[in-house]
């Protein structure tokens, strides 16, 4: 097999990367950072600095020709969460497609947590084991934390808290020079907002954690120098503590001249201390672990995986987060579970009518798993309550497309029909309409099936008879009220399919 190089660029708040890689082994060629700031107080003004945009464009078109050098022919570009949250980030990402060429991607909170988590699994060889025990994996940006937990070998749940150390420094900023404690200050305010957080955390918190820790810019010439005492890549909570003890109260001088933190970052080194130390309070960290992987590294791994150079699956904790959602709106695990199943099997029968793929296959798990989230607020047109639920929720790993097709599935697994909202279903791309048009199709269908959710069947057989799909039932009981069901759900599959499902019975003992 021939090599395959490909360009991963990532546009973040304080830099552009590019990295070339050949996605048969994950190793790179070539690895490029050009210190471009797009977000110079972007969360204190809400948006991106416009004289930057010929820097960046200046940038881009550097990697652009690097990657011709080296003949790569595949690339794409990426823009981080906090940058897709300015005001004015749809002008930016025209501006820079109109000078150069590339249009940026947004990616969403929870799929940079996501990518983190793939990075650090793959990159750092201790993890497999470390994560037997309760481990917390920190992924520290400009603007936000993501958390990953895991524990007994397996991904747990993840979370982010739009709290990062940029952040920090731009909003209080006006408070340091009226203020007699700007420091205790700062500290309050983060423990305000990590204490609400930790409201969602595992109630196994007493127990000491591992904690790997991402993104900490600013402090890398500091852990550098507790390092080198150990040798390894790791401090332990005690080791920290006298960093902190050391530079809490430490003048900008000092911190420039003993850990030669450059002196545009001096401002968010005490923010990001203190955030760090909270955090690690909130996880009862006994070690940390420092990691140097990044959201791009994460790309790299999900574009090997996507072109099938690394076998690689972390699909399950996109299915894991989901049921943790699930979970949270008191989903009923016995019905969810066997709309899910039968979901799967009619999508798996059904290829030679939906032509659809592995992603779709994953979208149509999650929703089947939370498409009833919205009977928590009310059952009566829960399906309306389930659409918006998902959109103002972070779904682990999918982008912010993927989650609004899982909430428009949501939407019309029941009562309604794109058919018949059309104002609400017209906003999509066609594509984006017959993905959750066939979605939405074979769910209603498995939703029906255990209407009832007495779980009266025990599993299906699906077969195509043009103009008839035929599902047949391995059922215990009669199916009245499931039949009686089916065929209102079953008007939307053959709008869309054009071919008629029926439902067969047959009896077990």
């Amino acid at each position: 097999m021939a090599t395959k190089l490909f360009g991963i660029m990532m546009i973040n708040v304080q830099s552009i990367e590019l990295s070339i890689v050949n996605l048969r082994t994950l190793k790179q060629v070539e690895r490029v950072r050009s210190d471009v700031s797009l977000g110079e107080d972007i969360y204190d003004q809400h948006s991106i600095d416009y004289d930057s945009v010929e820097q960046a464009t200046q940038a881009l078109t550097g990697f652009v020709q690097i990657m011709h050098d080296y003949g790569v022919k595949d690339y794409h570009l990426w823009g981080s969460w906090s940058l897709s949250m300015a005001n004015n980030a749809d002008y930016i990402q025209d501006q820079l497609l109109v000078r150069t060429g590339l249009k940026i991607d947004w990616l969403s909170n929870s799929q940079e947590t996501y990518l983190r988590s793939a990075a650090v699994a793959v990159h750092f060889p201790k993890f497999k084991t470390m994560i037997e025990k309760p481990t917390y994996l920190l992924g520290i940006n400009s603007g936000s934390v993501g958390i990953s937990h895991y524990d007994q070998g397996n991904f747990a749940f993840s979370r982010s808290l739009r709290l990062g150390p940029v952040r920090i420094a731009e909003v209080l900023e006006d408070l340091q020079s009226s203020v007699p404690n700007y420091v205790e200050v700062l500290d309050d305010y983060i423990s305000s907002q990590i204490n609400d957080f930790g409201r969602f955390l595992p109630t196994r918190r007493e127990q000491p954690s591992n904690v790997v820790m991402l993104g900490v810019a600013p402090f890398s010439n500091i852990f550098q120098e507790a390092q080198s005492k150990t040798g390894v890549a790791e401090i332990s909570k005690h080791d920290f503590q006298a960093l902190y003890d050391d530079i809490v109260n430490a003048s900008d001088q000092y911190l420039m001249e003993k850990y030669e933190v450059e002196e545009e970052n001096v401002r968010i080194v005490i923010p990001e201390l203190l955030l760090i130390n909270e955090l690690l309070e909130l996880t009862n960290a006994e070690t940390i672990w420092l990691g140097n992987v990044t959201v791009l590294d994460g790309l790299i791994i999900e574009e090997a995986v996507k072109l099938g150079y690394k076998k690689y699956n972390f699909s399950d904790q996109i299915v894991t987060a989901a049921k943790n959602l699930s979970n949270r709106y008191n989903v009923e695990p016995k019905h969810r579970d066997l709309v899910t199943k039968f979901s799967l099997h009619l999508f798996d029968q059904l290829k030679p009518l939906h032509h659809l793929g592995k992603r779709e296959r994953l979208l149509l798990e999650v929703a089947s798993i939370v498409h009833d989230v919205g009977s928590y607020i009310d059952p009566h047109q829960h399906y309306m309550h389930s659409d918006y639920i998902l959109r103002a929720t972070e779904l682990t790993g999918l982008t912010n497309a993927e989650r609004k097709t899982i909430a428009t599935i949501a939407r019309y697994h029941s009562a309604q029909t794109p058919s018949k909202d059309i104002k609400h279903f017209e906003h999509m791309s066609l594509k984006q309409r017959l993905v959750v048009s066939k979605l939405s199709a074979i769910l209603r269908l498995a939703d029906a099936l255990d209407d009832g959710r007495q779980q009266k069947i025990s599993k299906i057989s699906v077969s195509i008879k043009n103009p008839k799909v035929i599902i047949t039932c391995y059922a215990h009981d009669d199916l009245f009220l499931e039949n009686w069901v089916f065929s209102q759900k079953a008007k939307f599959f053959e709008e869309v399919f054009g071919l008629t499902p029926i439902i067969k019975r047959r009896g077990v003992r």
